[in-house]
């Protein structure tokens, strides 16, 4: 039973944490004896102790907190618009078949445009500021939101909406207490994609044009062959993208707790 609960729970195995530990650290001595030995130009390759010491620059001169919480604010914002008009569209797409009948050709060809060839655009329309960024970010999650959301409502089993039909649901507590908590887990699929996209989406909104942002200082690193601040950059922006995900998987275990726990509970 405690081996049950444990393979449910999803926790890794000691050794394998012990490995990956391991490796990481082995990565990081070579990494530093390389670049201290000259085995591999400084240019190509930064040391741990490079990327510390340019993390403890910025700090120190305040360089890092302005860009960085800007591509937060720029995040959030766009993320949060997308989880909100993702999911609230699929919610009509499967309450109103005909409105997804009719919008649905405008949405697909809106999500195959290539967000590298609609960016001057938005650099047009929106400016170089704020807005742009939260465009594209919305751009990189919308989608991906909305048709997981219809996707998991649609495979709702038959019989939980005939139930629903014999008890005289109305259409509003058929949407929200039986196809909705069904497609939870399609749901929190979607956005925990583009969680891990969304930040991308705003360096690289950032890197085309901006004055501010984790991109533009990739941009200005890459000018001046800064290359311990372009490793920190893209550490930071990797630790960032792990971060997002694990806050999904949180409001998703809390979420689906309910839904979880009630069939062990009933045993």
């Amino acid at each position: 039973m405690a081996k049950e609960r444990k393979g449910r729970t999803g926790q890794k195995p000691l050794w394998i944490i012990i490995v990956q530990v391991a490796f990481v650290i082995l990565l990081l001595g070579w990494m530093e004896l390389a670049v201290s030995k000259g085995w591999v130009s400084r240019v190509f390759l930064a040391s741990p102790t490079q990327i510390w010491n340019e993390l403890v620059y910025t700090i120190q001169e305040n360089t890092l907190w302005p860009h960085l919480i800007l591509s937060l604010k720029e995040v959030t914002v766009g993320y949060s618009i997308s989880v909100v008009a993702g999911i609230g569209l699929g919610v009509l797409f499967v309450s109103f078949p005909t409105l997804e009948k009719l919008i649905d050709p405008l949405v697909a060809s809106v999500m195959a445009i290539p967000k590298t060839a609609i960016m001057p655009l938005l650099i047009v329309w929106f400016g170089i500021g704020f807005t742009s960024k939260v465009v594209l970010v919305i751009l990189f999650c919308f989608f991906n939101i909305l048709y997981n959301t219809v996707t998991g409502a649609k495979q709702t089993r038959n019989d939980h909406i005939k139930l629903a039909r014999v008890f005289k649901a109305s259409r509003a507590q058929t949407v929200f207490k039986v196809l909705l908590p069904s497609a939870l887990p399609s749901i929190f699929n979607g956005l925990r994609i583009t969680a891990a996209t969304a930040i991308t989406g705003v360096v690289f909104a950032e890197m085309a044009a901006s004055k501010g942002g984790l991109g533009f200082m990739l941009n200005e690193s890459q000018a001046v062959l800064n290359t311990p601040r372009l490793y920190l950059v893209i550490i930071i922006v990797t630790i960032l993208s792990v971060l997002f995900v694990n806050i999904v998987n949180l409001v998703e275990r809390i979420t689906c707790r309910r839904w979880i726990t009630s069939p062990h509970q009933s045993k």
